[in-house]
């Protein structure tokens, strides 16, 4: 989600950008001429840029690779590549989801969250139970499913392996164009270049290092099925 008027990926640390329908960093977007100028000098570097686009525009034209797919169909894309990456690698960031996320709350069946006194429920997986989403938790659980009160709760990011779990690389091959080996080798590498648990060392401050980007931002975003 994009919760303030611009956001963008930090091109002075990413190696690895893929463009959804846009052209960031190569002369348009907002800030085009600061873009362009960081995503060039990670170009110096080794950043590779994937362009996702049907026309082999002004950045997929200069990308390390260019990934034709039919009109409006990115979001097929991205929920295939969503499912490689967590059901067949299970390559995700946990500790970021249990930590910044509503990944861990528990959801009913009728798709409302489980509450305590208007709060969101977790599950304490050290203590074998059901608390609010504030409480002192050593670990929070993310997948499984639990009974609490007599009902059935998952949490939200167990329901969003099992959503996207239908959208095979062969399904959204169909619907996308691109081969579905492309979209199994789009996800391993995003996913590897992710470094999951890596960190980084930024102006004497240890933070978490995930030099992979995916920008969707005015290509994807602004289409029907945006």
């Amino acid at each position: 989600t994009n919760g303030t008027f611009h956001c963008d990926h930090d091109a002075a640390y990413t190696n690895y950008l893929m463009l959804f329908g846009n052209q960031t960093g190569f002369g348009a977007g907002l800030n085009p001429n600061l873009s362009a100028q960081k995503v060039a000098e990670g170009r110096k570097r080794g950043l590779k840029v994937v362009a996702i686009d049907p026309i082999c525009n002004h950045a997929a034209s200069k990308a390390d690779e260019w990934v034709p797919i039919r009109p409006g169909t990115d979001a097929a894309l991205a929920y295939a590549m969503i499912n490689v990456l967590l059901n067949d690698l299970g390559i995700y960031d946990g500790e970021f989801l249990k930590r910044y996320t509503n990944g861990p709350y528990l959801v009913k069946p009728d798709g409302y969250y489980m509450r305590q006194d208007s709060k969101p429920l977790i599950w304490d997986a050290d203590k074998g139970e059901a608390k609010p989403y504030d409480a002192d938790v050593k670990d929070y659980a993310l997948e499984g499913s639990f009974f609490v009160d007599g009902v059935e709760c998952k949490p939200a990011f167990q329901l969003l392996k099992e959503h996207v779990g239908k959208y095979t690389p062969e399904m959204a091959s169909e619907i996308t164009t691109v081969p579905a080996a492309t979209i199994r080798r789009l996800a391993e590498e995003f996913g590897r270049e992710a470094r999951i648990g890596s960190t980084i060392v930024v102006e004497g401050v240890e933070l978490s290092y995930r030099p992979a980007a995916a920008n969707f931002y005015r290509g994807a975003g602004a289409h029907k099925h945006g």
